[in-house]
C-alpha cells in the first residue's frame, strides 16, 4: 500500500466517525461587549461577583433640574428594567446627585419616583443638592451625603412666576410633600423664611434635625 493510498483511507475512516448531518463545531462567540442597556454617560450597571447580591444601578443627576433630568430619569428606569429582564438578578437604583437645583415641579416628580423605587441617594464630597434638589433629596429613602457635600435651601421661586402670592399657595402642597416623605414640615417653614436669591448651607446638625442624615458621632 502506498503512503498517498494509506492517508487517503485514513480520511475516510476519520469522516465516517462524524455522525450524520454533524456542523463542524463552531468558535465560542466572543463576550458581549456593554450596551446603553447598562453604562453610559449618565448611568451604570455594576454587579460583584456574587450571584445572590443585588447589581446597582447608578442614575447620575447632574446640572440643572427639569423636564430633561426628568425624562432622563424614566429613560434611565427602562434601561434598568432591561438589564432586570437580562440578567435575572436584582438590582438595586441609586441616584449620584449633584445639582444647584432648578424646576420645583421636575424635583417633586423625580422625589416621588424615587420614593417609589425605593431608591437611595448620595451626594459626594464636594457636590451639592441645593434649592429643588433638597426635594429630590426628601424623596429618596435612603440617603448619604458625605463629608464636604453642601445641602443647600432658600425659598422657592416658582419657572417664570417667582411672585411671592404664587410661592405662597404653594406651600401647604409643599408640607403635605415633606410629610409624605417623612420629613419634618419644619424644613418647609425654614425654607420661606430665606430670601431666593440668597443659600443657606445645612450643617451636619442641621440635616440631622430635618431627617436628611443620621446625627454624626461625635
Amino acid at each position: 500500500m502506498t503512503i498517498r493510498r494509506a492517508r487517503r483511507l485514513l480520511a475516510i475512516g476519520t469522516l465516517a466517525l462524524a455522525p450524520w448531518g454533524a456542523a463542524p463545531a463552531e468558535p465560542a462567540p466572543p463576550a458581549r461587549p456593554a450596551t446603553a442597556a447598562t453604562t453610559s454617560r449618565w448611568w451604570n450597571l455594576a454587579c460583584d461577583g456574587a450571584p445572590a447580591a443585588p447589581c446597582v444601578f447608578t442614575v447620575r443627576l447632574r446640572g440643572a433640574i427639569n423636564a430633561d433630568r426628568l425624562q432622563l430619569l424614566k429613560t434611565a428606569l427602562l434601561r434598568r428594567d432591561d438589564s432586570l429582564r437580562a440578567i435575572g438578578r436584582p438590582i438595586a437604583l441609586r441616584v449620584d446627585a449633584d445639582s444647584h437645583g432648578g424646576s420645583l415641579y421636575a424635583a417633586l416628580e423625580i422625589g416621588r419616583t424615587l420614593r417609589q423605587e425605593s431608591a437611595s441617594i448620595a451626594v459626594g464630597p464636594r457636590a451639592q443638592c441645593s434649592s429643588a434638589c433638597v426635594f429630590v433629596l426628601m424623596g429618596a429613602p435612603q440617603r448619604r451625603i458625605a463629608p464636604g457635600a453642601r445641602i443647600g435651601i432658600h425659598r422657592p421661586s416658582l419657572d417664570g412666576d417667582p411672585t411671592d402670592a404664587t410661592v405662597d399657595a404653594l406651600f401647604p402642597q409643599l408640607v403635605d410633600y415633606a410629610e409624605e416623605m417623612g420629613v419634618p414640615r419644619r424644613i418647609v417653614d425654614d425654607m420661606m423664611q430665606i430670601p431666593s436669591r440668597t443659600m443657606h448651607y445645612l450643617s451636619a446638625q442641621e440635616l440631622a434635625e430635618y431627617g436628611l442624615a443620621p446625627p454624626r458621632a461625635r
